[in-house]
């Protein structure tokens, strides 16, 4: 059945206003048909883990949402002397450091060591930052230590 105009138009609207969720979509789809017809073991094996993966990292993402509280609790950074900065990939960091420094060696040097190693290519990084020295940790600590600071204050 042929589309009219206006369907035409409505679709190309919607089309335009969803690009994100039909991306997603059509991975989905593609993902689904691999897995169905024509994953090995070997690649099923390397898609159980990259889920796994995955999965970390969306916890840890739903817990940043506490340590955004923190971050909005003007008082609490205040009565602790805290900057606290969310990263949303460890690249951010990279990117923001090198920006503000003109040694890239230096700097590219200290990431390496502090942060390549510690963080995977996408978990966010908390940086809680004290009298002018940050700390870096995944949410789920960062959120532990913010939470144990702010619990002290109440005390």
């Amino acid at each position: 059945m042929a589309l009219t105009d206006a369907q035409k138009r409505a679709q190309k609207k919607y089309n335009e206003k969803n690009k994100n969720k039909r991306k997603i979509i059509s991975y989905r789809n593609s993902a689904k048909m691999f897995i169905r017809r024509f994953a090995s073991d070997e690649s099923l094996d390397e898609l159980e883990e990259l889920i796994k993966e995955r999965r970390r990292i969306n916890l840890l993402l739903s817990d940043l949402d506490g340590v955004r509280a923190f971050i909005n609790n003007k008082k609490f950074l205040d009565k602790n002397g805290l900057e606290i900065k969310i990263w949303r990939r460890p690249e951010d960091l990279l990117k923001d450091r090198l920006q503000k420094n003109d040694e890239k060696k230096v700097v590219e040097k200290w990431f390496a060591k502090k942060i390549e190693e510690k963080f995977s290519k996408e978990e966010p990084i908390v940086e809680i930052k004290k009298a002018g020295k940050s700390k870096f940790y995944d949410s789920f600590r960062g959120y532990d230590i913010l939470d144990w600071l702010n619990d002290q204050i109440d005390q």
